[in-house]
C-alpha cells in the first residue's frame, strides 16, 4: 500500500490501476508527442536502451513500458524501485519476470538497495518529486553507493522553465495544481550543476520540453 506520509507520496499517489491501463497511450503515446515535443519510441525508447548494462535498476518505472519494449536480453539482471505497488507489479508483469527484484521505497529517503548497478535509469521522475530542485537532487547523490565504478546514472525529466504550447501549459497547470507534479523550478542548468556535484561526468540535451541527461564516474 502507498504510505501516504513518505515524503514523495504526491507525485505517486495518482498510479492507480485505472491510470495505469491508459498511461502509454496517453502519456507516452499522445502527450510525449504533441504536448512535450519529444517522441517515445524515436526519441526516449532509444536513450532508455542505450546506456543498458548487465545489471540494470529502474527507478520510477510507470507501467513497465520501457522495460518491456528495450529487447532486453534473458541474462540481464533487472530490478525495480517505486514508491507505489502498482507500477513495481506491472513492470514485473511487462517484462515477464515474475521473480524480479522489487523494492517498495521512497527515493527521497534511505534506499534498501544491497548490490551495485552497471545502468541505473530514472524517467519522468524529478517532475513527480517534490520540490525545491535541491531537495530532489540528493537522490542522484544517494545513488552514488549502488552504482559500479564504470556505471551510469540515466534519465528523462519534463521540465518547468521552457516556452510550452497551449496543451502543455494546460498539463503543466493542472498537474502542478493537483500536486502530482512539482517542477516550476525544474531547470536544465540546475539539473546539470546539481549533478556535477556527484558526478565528474555529466551530460545533458533538451529534446522539446523533455531535459535528457547521463552521469558517470561518481565523486566520493
Amino acid at each position: 500500500m502507498l504510505n501516504p506520509t513518505s515524503p514523495g507520496a504526491d507525485g505517486a499517489w495518482m498510479y492507480n490501476r485505472a491510470v495505469l491501463a491508459i498511461y502509454d497511450i496517453w502519456v507516452l503515446g499522445v502527450v510525449n508527442t504533441f504536448a512535450w515535443h519529444c517522441p517515445t519510441k524515436s526519441k526516449q525508447l532509444p536513450f532508455f536502451k542505450k546506456h543498458l548494462s548487465a545489471r540494470h535498476l529502474d527507478i520510477g518505472p510507470g507501467t513497465g513500458y520501457y522495460l518491456a519494449n528495450a529487447e532486453i536480453p534473458s541474462t540481464t539482471s533487472v530490478s525495480v524501485l517505486d514508491l507505489n505497488p502498482n507500477c513495481l507489479e506491472d513492470a514485473r508483469t511487462a517484462l515477464g519476470r515474475p521473480n524480479m527484484p522489487t523494492f517498495l521505497a521512497d527515493v527521497l529517503e534511505p534506499l534498501p538497495l544491497k548490490e551495485k548497478y552497471g545502468s541505473i535509469s530514472t524517467f519522468y521522475l524529478i517532475h513527480c518529486l517534490p520540490g525545491p530542485l535541491e531537495r530532489k537532487m540528493v537522490l542522484f547523490e544517494n545513488l552514488k553507493d549502488y552504482l559500479e565504478e564504470d556505471g551510469v546514472v540515466y534519465g528523462t525529466t519534463i521540465l518547468g522553465t521552457g516556452t510550452f504550447n497551449w496543451f502543455g501549459r494546460i498539463i503543466m497547470h493542472f498537474l502542478n495544481k493537483s500536486r502530482v507534479f512539482d517542477n516550476r523550478g525544474d531547470g536544465e542548468v540546475g539539473i546539470r550543476e546539481a549533478l556535477k556535484k556527484d558526478y565528474k561526468v555529466v551530460k545533458t540535451e533538451i529534446v522539446g520540453n523533455i531535459l535528457f541527461f547521463e552521469a558517470s564516474q561518481p565523486i566520493f
